[in-house]
């Protein structure tokens, strides 16, 4: 009598593959996500980044730029994380992400306060005031509304 051999092959739960563009679930064991900035450490990462801002500013793709950046970032790593107190520990990493949000939201915050019916415009909030004055070319471009213009 003849036989068909099939091949079979098994896969045990260790060696499964996952699915084309997606990662292991095993790959973010050990990334813990920090706690949530409180306003005084916002506060405090503007306060160390305002002297560095003309170099963490500038737009350009150039090597020496980048190096300057990174030394930049960590040297305010060091700082923030010498103010000590029972704030967690923060990475450069994580410092320029929350740097680069602030900004974000400032913008946002600026174009829908000038959006808004001047009655009901709340002022503008902390972080917001000290994004603008270290950086105000960056509201520029911010559209405003033409009743702003009347009122200027």
């Amino acid at each position: 009598m003849w036989r068909s051999k099939a091949r079979v092959s098994f896969i045990t739960v260790d060696q499964e593959k996952p699915a084309a563009g997606t990662k292991k679930k095993d790959s973010m064991v050990g990334k813990a996500r920090s706690s949530n900035f409180t306003l005084s450490e916002k506060l405090d990462l503007l306060k160390l980044v305002r002297p560095h801002i003309r170099i963490l500013e500038e737009h350009t793709n150039k090597h020496a730029v980048i190096v300057d950046k990174n030394k930049c970032w960590d040297t305010v790593a060091e700082q923030y994380n010498a103010l000590g107190g029972d704030r967690p520990h923060r990475t450069a990493q994580g410092l320029r992400t929350l740097y680069k949000r602030l900004k974000e939201s400032a913008k946002q915050e600026v174009m829908q306060r000038r959006h808004a019916q001047p009655e009901y415009r709340a002022s503008i909030s902390e972080p917001t005031r000290r994004i603008m004055e270290m950086i105000p070319h960056l509201f520029h471009h911010v559209p405003i509304h033409e009743k702003d213009q009347a009122l200027r």
